[in-house]
């Protein structure tokens, strides 16, 4: 494979699906970034949530939801996915039923290698998420281009953490120099007693943009946030979260105990069957633009908001 142009951002090459799950698959990571929601709210705790199965036996259960609504497209994360006993294993069985989409923070390389080895490009993709304040660069862009050379979709994300806004340009630089597009995300969460993305200055919203270098589009989603509450949307019904102990839950943000819709582990579990007014202030992390329909998917990806 020839080598790839300085900076490009791979687009990825799954299918659209209409049925997306995020899928928390367990709470263990190999950083304490002190900026991730589980940090604060503590590894040990959360790990208490975590259910470990075979790969036989999660391809059984997303098998289940396969038979229910054709193939989805499953969105792995939370802790460090390539952490999981037989990651690779797992994927490769979860695979033959749905598309996969990985984020990871792009440190493990003994594991990342056993996954380009043993995975297909067309049926998994990886967003990578870099952590300066932890991260090794040479051996997550040595990483990077492992995976890329295997043919993976494999992208870079930097988050814009106030601790860490300062760098943020001298990475892309850095990675852009590697062959490597960086993009940006907008931190949602407490810094030094304030709460972001409100608390960002005018300095720094201009900052963020900069780096990005527009305006408006998908990176900026989430500078100003929109009110969505009371909106209907589609969250619970074309797009869950399944927690580390298979309950699933609209979205991120209504992830306590009471408001589950059910688990991936009950043989009869549905998504709701029609959308339901939102119940959250704010929208994060763009989760509408899986449970929105498509002709507002297609403006939110165009325009960097929701339609109203």
């Amino acid at each position: 494979m020839s080598e790839e142009p300085q900076g490009l951002n791979m687009a990825s090459q799954l299918p659209r699906r209409r049925v997306v799950f995020a899928w928390d698959m367990h709470y263990a990571c190999n950083y304490r970034c002190p900026y991730c929601f589980y940090t604060v709210a503590g590894w040990e705790e959360l790990a208490k949530k975590c259910v470990y199965k075979s790969a036989a036996e999660w391809g059984e259960v997303w098998g289940r939801v396969a038979a229910r609504y054709g193939r989805c497209q499953l969105r792995i994360t939370a802790g460090e996915p390539f952490t999981y006993p037989d990651f690779a294993g797992v994927v490769a069985a979860v695979t033959e039923h749905h598309d996969v989409q990985i984020t990871t923070n792009g440190s493990l390389s003994g594991p990342i290698a056993d996954f380009a080895a043993r995975l297909s490009p067309d049926r998994a993709e990886l967003d990578c998420t870099f952590h300066p304040l932890v991260a090794d660069f040479r051996v997550f862009a040595d990483n990077i281009r492992l995976l890329r050379a295997k043919g993976f979709v494999a992208n870079v994300c930097y988050l814009a953490y106030p601790g860490q806004t300062a760098d943020m340009m001298d990475y892309k630089r850095r990675f852009a120099e590697a062959g490597i597009h960086m993009n940006l995300a907008v931190y949602w969460g407490q810094y030094q007693g304030r709460q972001y993305p409100h608390a960002y200055t005018e300095e720094e919203r201009a900052w963020i943009k900069s780096v990005i270098g527009q305006e408006v589009g998908p990176e900026t989603v989430g500078l100003e946030p929109l009110a969505v509450k009371g909106k209907l949307c589609g969250a619970g019904h074309r797009y869950g979260v399944v927690q580390a102990d298979g309950r699933v839950f609209r979205c991120g943000q209504l992830g306590y105990d009471h408001q589950s819709i059910g688990s991936i582990l009950d043989p009869d579990f549905a998504l709701q069957p029609a959308p339901q007014p939102c119940t959250a202030d704010y929208c994060r992390c763009k989760e509408y633009q899986s449970a929105w329909d498509e002709a507002d998917a297609a403006a939110l990806d165009q325009r960097g908001e929701v339609r109203r």
